[in-house]
């Protein structure tokens, strides 16, 4: 992320500035209007830029494209997870993992039944899962985290069809000197949408497996 940084400066900086930029878009040099500055004058700085803040929705934004490429039903498969890997948490890994072995052994065992962790998205509040985002302004939480609300919005492209829309709250983490995603809180408010948190409803679906 390119941070620039605005202040008041001598007539002949201001000059060379303004011959840079010139050259740069194509035009003629503006005329040397400048003025020394006053006793008076001070100086401006602009806002200064977050970079965990760019970091923080580059993230989101890499999880989401990541996750409408595979559409995982249920738990993500050992190959869908190498993918997913350099974007999650090392628990939420884990906790895929053990939901992948669970299916696998309940599939063993009952052939004949559905086994648990196969169908829906477990990434969002709807079983269909999203067909776009919109990733919005991050927050600083609690312990280092950050909360970050994303747009969601489900359409099956009908003509005349109202999209589904809802925002669904990332929680990331900082790994390995990078932003992963730690959990997500479910925001549907329809019936039957995931409710809670993704490690929630996880750890409630492995247990007595």
């Amino acid at each position: 992320m390119n941070l620039r940084t605005s202040s008041s400066f001598g007539s002949a900086r201001i000059v060379a500035a303004v011959l840079a930029v010139s050259v740069l878009v194509g035009c003629s040099p503006a005329p040397n209007t400048s003025q020394p500055a006053s006793a008076g004058d001070t100086a401006t700085t602009a806002p200064t830029v977050d970079p965990a803040v760019g970091a923080a929705r580059e993230s989101v934004s890499l999880f989401y494209t990541a996750v409408a490429k595979l559409r995982p039903s249920g738990a993500p498969t050992a190959e869908q997870r190498t993918e997913l890997a350099p974007l999650l948490s090392a628990e939420l890994i884990g906790l895929l993992e053990r939901a992948d072995a669970a299916r696998t052994a309940a599939r063993a065992a009952a052939p004949m039944e559905k086994p648990p962790f196969t169908d829906g998205d477990l990434f969002s509040s709807l079983f269909e899962g999203p067909t776009a985002f919109t990733v919005g302004e991050p927050q600083t939480g609690a312990a280092g985290e950050w909360r970050v609300p994303v747009t969601l919005m489900y359409s099956t492209g009908a003509k005349d069809e109202k999209p589904t829309e809802w925002t669904d709250t990332v929680v990331l983490r900082e790994e390995s000197g990078r932003f992963v995603v730690a959990d997500i809180a479910f925001g549907g408010q329809w019936d039957f949408a995931n409710k809670g948190t993704m490690l929630e409803a996880l750890r409630a679906g492995l247990e007595g497996q």
